[in-house]
C-alpha cells in the first residue's frame, strides 16, 4: 500500500515537471515568436514615432492657437480645431496600438481581449469621425462656392454636424468590438499556438459577419471618397467660372479706364459713381466668404471708403475692388487648403481600406505573407498617420493669418 502510494506521488509529480517544462518550452517559443514579429514591425515602429512626435508638437499647435488667437473665426476655420483634436487622439491611438505589436505581438492567453477590442474600436470610431469632419467640411465649401447666394451652414448646424457625426461614427464601430479579439492562432515556424489581436474568423458566423462588416466599412470609406471628389469636382468647376468671369471684367474695366483717359472732360462720371453700387457689383463678383473676419474687414474697407471724401470716385472703386480681390484669393486658398487635407485622407485611407477587404476575403491573408511583404503591408496600413500629421502643415501653408498668430503666440511665449 505504501509503495502504491509512493509511486502516484512520483507519478504526479513526473507530470508536473513535464507540464512546466512544456510552459517554459511554449513560452520560450511564444518568446521568440514576438522577437521575430518586433523585427517585421520595426520600420512601421520607426515612422509612427516619427510622425506621432511631429504631429503631436503639430496639432497641439494648431489648437492653441484656434483656442487662444483664432477663437473668434466661426465659419472657415470652424472645423480645423475638432479635426485637429481627432488627429491628435489618432495619433496617440495608433502610437500605442504599433507599441503593443511590436513589444508583445503574441500572447499565451486571451486575458487582454478587452484591451484589443478597445484598441480596434477607438481607432474606428474617431477614424469615421475625421471622414465625417471632412465631408461637413466639403459641404460647406459647396455651399459658399457653388451656392453663396442661397442657404449656408449656420453655426447652429455646424454644431449639429458634429454632434450626429460623432454618435453615429460612435455606433457603427460597435461591431468591431463583436469581431475583434485575440484570436488562437499556429505558427508553423515555431510550433507553438499563440493569440493575436486580430478579425476573429473561428467560426462561420464570425467569419461571415466580420466579412460582410469589414467590406461594408471599406465601401463606406470608398463612398465617401466618391462623395468628396463630387463636391469638390464642382467646386473646382465654380472656382474656374468664377475666375474667368473676373478676368473678363478685370479686361472690360480695364479698356473701359483706357477709353476714360483719352476724354478731355475729367467730371466724367464713372459706371460706378456711388459707394453702394460699387459694393453691389463686388459682391455679385465674389464668391460670398461670409465668415465673421470677412464682414468685419467689408465693414472696415465700406467706412474707409465712405469717410474718404477726398477720393474721387475712381479711386474709391479701386480701392474696394482691391479688396475683394484679396477676398476672392482668401476663398480660393481656403478650398485649396481643405481640398489637399481631403486629397491626403484618401491617399491615406484607400490602402487601409482594402487591406481590410482582403484580409477579411482571405483568413490567412497574414500568415501567408513572407517577412518582407508582411512589413510592407504593415506599414500601408497604418499609411492613414500621415493624415493625422500633415494637416497641421497644410493649415500653416495655406492660412497667412494662422501663420501670422503662430509667429505672435511664439512672441508672446519668449516675452514672458
Amino acid at each position: 500500500m505504501t509503495s502504491w502510494y509512493g509511486s502516484g506521488l512520483l507519478m504526479v509529480f513526473a507530470m508536473l515537471l513535464v507540464a512546466m517544462n512544456f510552459d517554459e518550452e511554449r513560452n520560450r517559443s511564444i518568446e521568440q515568436w514576438n522577437e521575430h514579429m518586433s523585427r517585421i514591425y520595426l520600420p512601421t515602429l520607426v515612422i509612427v514615432n516619427v510622425c506621432f512626435v511631429v504631429g503631436l508638437v503639430s496639432s497641439s499647435t494648431v489648437i492653441v492657437v484656434f483656442v487662444a488667437r483664432l477663437r473668434h473665426s466661426r465659419d472657415d476655420r470652424y472645423f480645423i480645431p475638432y479635426l485637429s483634436a481627432v488627429d491628435l487622439f489618432g495619433l496617440v491611438m495608433n502610437m500605442l496600438g504599433i507599441w503593443g505589436s511590436y513589444i508583445h505581438s503574441v500572447s499565451a492567453n486571451k486575458d487582454m481581449g478587452f484591451a484589443c477590442k478597445g484598441l480596434w474600436y477607438i481607432c474606428s470610431a474617431f477614424g469615421c469621425f475625421s471622414a465625417f469632419l471632412l465631408i461637413g467640411i466639403a459641404i460647406q465649401r459647396y455651399l459658399k462656392v457653388c451656392r453663396p447666394c442661397g442657404q449656408q451652414m449656420t453655426l447652429k448646424f455646424r454644431r449639429l454636424w458634429l454632434l450626429i457625426a460623432f454618435i453615429v461614427s460612435m455606433a457603427i464601430s460597435i461591431p468591431f468590438v463583436l469581431f475583434y479579439d485575440f484570436v488562437e492562432t499556429k505558427s508553423s515556424r515555431y510550433n507553438v499556438t499563440g493569440y493575436i489581436c486580430k478579425q476573429d474568423q473561428t467560426s462561420s458566423d464570425t467569419v461571415n459577419g466580420s466579412a460582410a462588416y469589414s467590406i461594408a466599412i471599406a465601401s463606406l470609406v470608398f463612398v465617401n471618397i466618391i462623395l468628396l471628389v463630387i463636391l469638390y469636382c464642382f467646386i473646382g468647376r465654380a472656382i474656374c467660372q468664377q475666375t474667368d468671369m473676373r478676368k473678363r471684367r478685370r479686361s472690360s474695366a480695364k479698356r473701359r479706364n483706357n477709353l476714360l483717359t483719352t476724354v478731355t472732360n475729367t467730371d466724367i462720371d464713372f459706371p460706378t459713381t456711388t459707394m453702394e453700387e460699387t459694393s453691389f457689383q463686388y459682391q455679385n463678383d465674389d464668391v460670398s466668404e461670409y465668415c465673421d473676419w470677412t464682414m468685419d474687414k467689408r465693414d472696415r474697407s465700406s467706412k474707409d471708403a465712405q469717410n474718404g471724401t477726398n477720393l474721387d470716385p475712381k479711386s474709391k472703386s479701386k480701392s474696394l475692388g482691391q479688396f475683394y480681390r484679396k477676398l476672392n484669393r482668401h476663398v480660393d486658398r481656403f478650398t485649396c487648403m481643405f481640398l489637399t487635407i481631403t486629397a491626403v485622407a484618401m491617399v491615406s485611407y484607400i490602402p487601409k481600406a482594402s487591406i481590410l477587404i482582403a484580409e477579411s476575403l482571405n483568413t490567412s491573408y497574414w500568415e501567408e505573407q513572407t517577412d518582407l511583404e508582411r512589413t510592407f503591408s504593415e506599414m500601408i496600413y497604418r499609411l492613414h498617420i500621415l493624415h493625422h500629421t500633415s494637416n497641421s502643415f497644410i493649415y500653416a501653408y495655406f492660412d497667412s493669418r494662422f501663420r501670422t498668430e503662430i509667429k505672435n503666440t511664439v512672441r508672446s511665449i519668449f516675452k514672458k
